[in-house]
């Protein structure tokens, strides 16, 4: 397994796709499973200062790995498929090669709300822009402007969503402008050539927040007005469509960090 890179996701997951095609024509070999396959080539050796994982082997993790993959019918199953969970989450974690997506103590990253962003941060005394509630009928005084996303995907104007479905909601000017910036390491990229990307400073402002919450690879949706630039999600396992404009130099970054 000398110099190969395993690549642990989906076989729907473009960008893992992509990622693959770009570090086979750098001359590098990739092994490609989803989760469960993946978990069954790692052993781990305790030793008495440290743990070994063998094979170490750079790895570029995705959410979609573990996508459609509990399909326990029964007790057995099921305690199969938490054990190969268990097993890759501490391959990832401890292994010393590089890995894109490391796992955390506690899990594998997703996404951050404004909210979280803000808690990250250490913003936690500051009013997030967003609020939780248990049903629409529970946010008062909303105003055209309140937009909110429910458990079921569903988003709008929190007066025409269902009510008692939980959701979250910010205020939202609709004449907001946006950006997405990429960050991979210590280097960013954004979607846009808009010059308030550079007077905004939102590059560093990116890799700030990333660096802050561990994240070696994600996006960071900014919402821009008049008043200034508001993280407002930040994305660990971003789809094609959100760096499609900054593909190239994402792809450069990555091929360079996993074969760093």
């Amino acid at each position: 397994m000398k110099d190969q890179i395993l690549i642990v996701a989906g076989g729907e997951d473009k960008v893992a796709t992509r990622l693959g095609i770009a570090l086979e024509k750098r001359g590098r070999p990739i092994i490609r499973l989803d989760g469960p396959s993946a978990a069954r080539i790692f052993s781990l050796r305790v030793l008495p200062n440290s743990t070994v994982v063998v094979p170490n082997l750079p790895m570029f993790v995705r959410a979609s790995a573990w996508a459609h993959t509990r399909t326990a019918r029964d007790g057995d199953e099921h305690f199969l498929w938490a054990e190969a969970y268990a097993t890759f989450w501490a391959a990832a974690a401890l292994s010393r090669a590089p890995v894109i997506n490391r796992p955390t103590p506690s899990g594998p990253a997703g996404q951050f709300t404004s909210t979280a962003i803000a808690a990250a941060l250490g913003m936690s005394g500051v009013p997030g822009p967003e609020v939780h509630a248990s049903g629409p009928e529970m946010i008062t005084d909303p105003t055209a402007e309140t937009w909110g996303e429910n458990v079921h995907l569903q988003s709008g104007p929190v007066a025409l969503l269902p009510q008692k479905v939980p959701l979250r909601a910010r205020k939202v000017n609709q004449d907001s402008l946006y950006e997405i910036v990429t960050v991979v390491g210590l280097r960013a990229f954004p979607a846009t050539m808009d010059p308030r990307t550079m007077e905004l400073r939102l590059v560093s402002r990116s890799v700030l927040i990333a660096r802050k919450l561990k994240l070696d690879f994600a996006t960071i949706t900014w919402s821009i007005d008049p008043a200034g630039a508001t993280a407002i999600r930040v994305h660990a396992t971003p789809q094609e469509a959100e760096i499609q404009y900054t593909w190239n130099e994402t792809a450069n970054a990555l091929c360079e960090e996993l074969t760093q």
